[in-house]
């Protein structure tokens, strides 16, 4: 009886032994997190990825389709203006999803200096305004009150039309003055569609050569083309 203990004893702490040592394996359930990530296959290509991935995820073997714009308008531009930006256009080769549109442009006020009497009035005041190294003026030479006067600028608004007579003022220019003057002006506008993300970055660096013109969408109202 003695020697069945004996040897019963023994097997029990080389049962236990081996256990501790690992040689016969993991019995627990409870497998703690860093030991539980050995175990699985290909741990090392685990990638975590934040909430708004995990929320919006994409579907395999579907890439993100690139941005088109419907239609884009730029302008308004002078009749001046067009050998150069439609040079321009040509290298977008957009073909029939480019067209060119007429855009009436109106304004309101005008920044100008009263009548002088006559030509020879006219001129005189001229040539000191370009003494001031303002150029961009003309004589008015219609029937008008105002024949004999000088413009100095059209505006559609009345801010913008003081604000430029606050920077004649500062070069030294004392007698103009803003008033209502609706004036009509024919320009032109261009219209491109469907533009991918390719196209558009092209445009963009055409539109930089244009700081003074403005992007915006496509207007509903009908235009006359040309």
């Amino acid at each position: 009886m003695l020697r069945f203990l004996f040897w019963s004893l023994l097997l029990l702490n080389g049962f236990l032994l081996a256990f501790n040592l690992g040689y016969l394996g993991h019995w627990s359930l409870d497998t703690h997190e860093p030991e539980r990530l050995k175990k699985q296959h290909h741990a090392d290509q685990l990638k975590l990825i934040t909430a708004s991935e995990a929320a919006t995820p994409t579907e395999p073997g579907h890439d993100k389709k690139p941005e088109v714009i419907a239609c884009l308008e730029v302008g308004n531009f002078l009749q001046t203006d067009l050998p150069r930006i439609e040079d321009k256009l040509k290298t977008l080769a957009l073909g029939d999803r480019q067209s060119r549109i007429n855009v009436v442009d109106v304004a309101t006020h005008m920044v100008f200096i009263p009548s002088q009497g006559s030509k020879e009035g006219a001129d005189k005041k001229a040539g000191e305004l370009r003494r001031l190294g303002i150029t961009d003026f003309y004589v008015i030479q219609d029937q008008s009150s105002m024949r004999f006067g000088i413009s100095l600028g059209v505006f559609k608004t009345e801010e913008a039309a003081k604000l430029h007579l606050n920077n004649l003022n500062n070069k030294g220019v004392r007698s103009a003055r803003v008033g209502p003057r609706t004036v009509s002006t024919n320009k032109f506008a261009y219209q491109l569609r469907t533009l991918s993300s390719d196209e558009k970055a092209k445009y963009d660096a055409i539109k930089a050569e244009f700081p003074a013109q403005e992007n915006r969408n496509c207007q509903a109202t009908a235009y006359s083309r040309s």
